[in-house]
Protein backbone atom coordinates (compact mmCIF):
# COMPACT_ATOMS: atom_id res chain seq x y z
CA UNK A 1 0.00 0.00 0.00
CA UNK A 2 2.84 2.40 0.70
CA UNK A 3 4.23 1.92 -2.81
CA UNK A 4 0.83 2.61 -4.35
CA UNK A 5 0.32 5.90 -2.51
CA UNK A 6 3.79 7.19 -3.35
CA UNK A 7 3.23 6.24 -7.01
CA UNK A 8 -0.13 7.99 -7.11
CA UNK A 9 1.33 11.07 -5.43
CA UNK A 10 4.05 11.31 -8.05
CA UNK A 11 1.45 11.11 -10.86
CA UNK A 12 -1.26 13.31 -9.37
CA UNK A 13 0.61 16.32 -8.07
CA UNK A 14 3.20 15.10 -5.64
CA UNK A 15 6.50 16.86 -5.02
CA UNK A 16 8.24 15.15 -7.94
CA UNK A 17 5.86 16.31 -10.67
CA UNK A 18 7.18 19.90 -10.77
CA UNK A 19 10.58 18.62 -11.88
CA UNK A 20 8.96 16.38 -14.50
CA UNK A 21 6.60 19.01 -15.93
CA UNK A 22 9.08 21.85 -15.99
CA UNK A 23 8.13 25.47 -15.56
CA UNK A 24 4.46 26.40 -15.17
CA UNK A 25 2.63 27.96 -18.11
CA UNK A 26 1.81 31.66 -18.05
CA UNK A 27 -1.83 32.59 -18.51
CA UNK A 28 -2.96 35.03 -21.18
CA UNK A 29 -5.53 37.62 -20.11
CA UNK A 30 -8.32 36.89 -22.59
CA UNK A 31 -10.04 40.27 -22.41
CA UNK A 32 -6.76 41.97 -23.24
CA UNK A 33 -6.01 39.51 -26.03
CA UNK A 34 -9.33 40.37 -27.70
CA UNK A 35 -8.68 44.12 -27.58
CA UNK A 36 -4.93 44.51 -28.23
CA UNK A 37 -2.76 43.23 -31.08
CA UNK A 38 1.04 43.08 -31.14
CA UNK A 39 2.73 45.01 -33.95
CA UNK A 40 6.22 44.72 -35.41
CA UNK A 41 7.92 47.35 -33.23
CA UNK A 42 7.21 45.36 -30.06
CA UNK A 43 4.30 47.64 -29.24
CA UNK A 44 0.56 46.98 -29.16
CA UNK A 45 -2.37 48.63 -30.90
CA UNK A 46 -6.12 48.70 -30.38
CA UNK A 47 -9.19 50.31 -31.91
CA UNK A 48 -10.17 53.83 -30.91
CA UNK A 49 -13.09 54.10 -28.49
CA UNK A 50 -16.21 56.21 -29.00
CA UNK A 51 -17.70 55.05 -32.31
CA UNK A 52 -20.53 52.80 -31.12
CA UNK A 53 -23.32 55.31 -30.49
CA UNK A 54 -24.00 59.01 -29.81
CA UNK A 55 -21.87 59.98 -32.80
CA UNK A 56 -24.20 62.68 -34.06
CA UNK A 57 -22.69 65.22 -31.69
CA UNK A 58 -19.20 64.66 -33.14
CA UNK A 59 -17.89 66.65 -36.04
CA UNK A 60 -17.04 64.66 -39.16
CA UNK A 61 -13.32 65.31 -38.60
CA UNK A 62 -13.33 63.96 -35.05
CA UNK A 63 -15.42 60.98 -36.13
CA UNK A 64 -12.99 60.23 -38.95
CA UNK A 65 -9.98 60.56 -36.65
CA UNK A 66 -11.33 57.69 -34.54
CA UNK A 67 -10.90 55.28 -37.47
CA UNK A 68 -7.13 55.07 -36.97
CA UNK A 69 -5.76 52.58 -34.40
CA UNK A 70 -4.22 53.69 -31.10
CA UNK A 71 -0.68 52.61 -30.18
CA UNK A 72 0.13 51.90 -26.53
CA UNK A 73 2.35 54.06 -24.36
CA UNK A 74 5.49 52.81 -22.62
CA UNK A 75 3.64 52.37 -19.34
CA UNK A 76 0.90 50.39 -21.04
CA UNK A 77 3.51 48.29 -22.83
CA UNK A 78 5.00 47.06 -19.54
CA UNK A 79 1.55 46.13 -18.32
CA UNK A 80 0.55 44.48 -21.62
CA UNK A 81 3.75 42.43 -21.72
CA UNK A 82 2.65 40.82 -18.46
CA UNK A 83 -0.96 40.29 -19.58
CA UNK A 84 -0.01 38.90 -23.03
CA UNK A 85 3.07 36.71 -22.42
CA UNK A 86 2.94 34.83 -25.75
CA UNK A 87 2.14 37.70 -28.11
CA UNK A 88 5.77 38.40 -29.07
Amino acid sequence: RLAVTSFSQSIFGGPQTQAIRGMAKLKTHKGTAKRWKAIAKGLYQRRQIGLRHLNRRLTPDSRRSKHSPVVCTEGQKRHLDRLLPYSK
